[in-house]
């Protein structure tokens, strides 16, 4: 670990070394702009000869472009450095990882070119995902059946929340209540609460007394935004001397604004049947946090002389991804100890306990079945396949 931390500040030196020539070096044309625009109304003020002024702007220009150009060398040369470091410090074989396997038919082809379309028209990149479809010869009706339009009014949104502009998303709520509402949504109620916060910022306090009439529908139903108008109207009274210093100060804090993008994105996606996040992102992050094991686990079969993996549909390893890409359920026979499978599913039996077809098989004699885990004995044949 410490080996580790070593080679990471080596490269933290090198990064920080570059970002500071970088900032030296834009600052420093910023300053010699400057000098060379009065240098040439000068020379445009001091001459009436046409030819001479050309001349002497020229001049001025070329030795200023040589002196940066050499310069951006140094900084390309820097860079460049950044990178052979990582490399000599972190050199990890991947080689040995991939199944070449998964990808070599066309079919296979199509389906990573109709993630990675997807993410762009998520990210409203239209006009790139029209060309990559035009070049993989895919075609619209291979995607997501969601209308184009939809996700460049989403996309707009979002950036205009980003640019902290909540009005475009609240029009999206209001032409959307009804379907909001029927989801228990309060991302409508959100909007209000940041906005309100907003003109508590800009000290509009006759405009946030107004305001808080948007807000107070809402407290009337749910106990939770309640609570939240409460801390909103002692915001209120503390924002008259300084809200920064005040005990709702944690409502001025950015991660509000990376959450409330977050909700919008969820609630609006959510409206049309799609994830909140991208299949091609998920694939990205399970992979980068399963890449570690793989390797090691590729690593110790090598040394270890032992065969290829033997399953393709399942990794030798257990893999943790996190709550949030846990899509469905997982169930293995107590008896066995194995996990079920589409042709080895999971059975209810009659007295309420659970193990796979197999195990029912192997424990069935005579048409007669006894439970491995209570004495009641019935029929194989009671037994209910169980769905997750």
């Amino acid at each position: 670990m410490s080996t580790t931390n070593n080679m990471l500040s080596f490269v933290e030196k090198d990064i920080d070394k570059a970002i500071e020539s970088v900032e030296e070096y834009y600052s420093d044309i910023e300053t010699n702009l400057d000098n060379v625009i009065e240098q040439i109304q000068t020379i445009i003020s001091n001459s009436s000869d046409d030819s001479n002024i050309k001349v002497n702007v020229r001049d001025s220009i070329k030795l200023l472009g040589k002196k940066y150009s050499d310069k951006h060398k140094d900084l390309h040369g820097l860079i460049s450095k950044i990178g052979k470091v990582i490399d000599k410090c972190f050199q990890s074989d991947f080689g040995n990882v991939p199944i070449n396997e998964l990808f070599d038919k066309p079919e296979k082809l199509k389906l990573i070119y109709m993630i990675i379309c997807e993410d762009l028209y998520r990210q409203g990149r239209m006009s790139i995902a029209q060309q990559l479809i035009k070049e993989t010869n895919l075609n619209d009706n291979d995607l997501f059946n969601v209308e184009k339009d939809f996700l460049e009014e989403i996309n707009l949104i979002l950036e205009n929340l980003r640019e902290k502009n909540l009005l475009p998303a609240l029009d999206w709520c209001k032409k959307n209540r009804n379907e909001l509402n029927k989801s228990g949504s309060l991302l409508e109620f959100h909007l209000h609460k940041m906005r309100f916060v907003q003109l508590l910022e800009k000290g509009n306090f006759d405009e946030a007394k107004v305001y808080m009439s948007n807000l107070r529908q809402y407290s009337i139903s749910n106990g939770q935004c309640e609570q939240a108008v409460n801390e909103l109207m002692g915001a209120f009274v503390f924002a008259q001397r300084d809200l920064t210093k005040s005990p709702y100060k944690y409502l001025l804090e950015p991660h509000l604004w990376l959450q409330l993008l977050e909700l919008f994105m969820q609630q609006a996606f959510q409206q049309v049947g799609l994830a909140q996040d991208s299949p091609l992102y998920v694939l990205m992050k399970t992979g980068f946090q399963a890449l570690p094991a793989l390797m090691s686990i590729v690593n110790a079969m090598q040394n270890t002389q032992v065969c290829h993996i033997l399953s393709k549909d399942e990794l030798p390893i257990e893999i943790d991804v996190g709550q949030e890409h846990r899509y469905h359920s997982v169930f293995a026979c107590p008896i066995l100890r194995q996990q079920t499978t589409d042709q080895n599913p999971p059975m209810k039996l009659v007295c309420g306990h659970v193990i796979s077809k197999d195990a029912l098989n192997k424990l069935s004699i005579q048409n007669k079945l006894k439970c491995p885990y209570c004495p009641l004995e019935q029929s194989p044949a009671d037994a209910r396949q169980l769905f997750f």
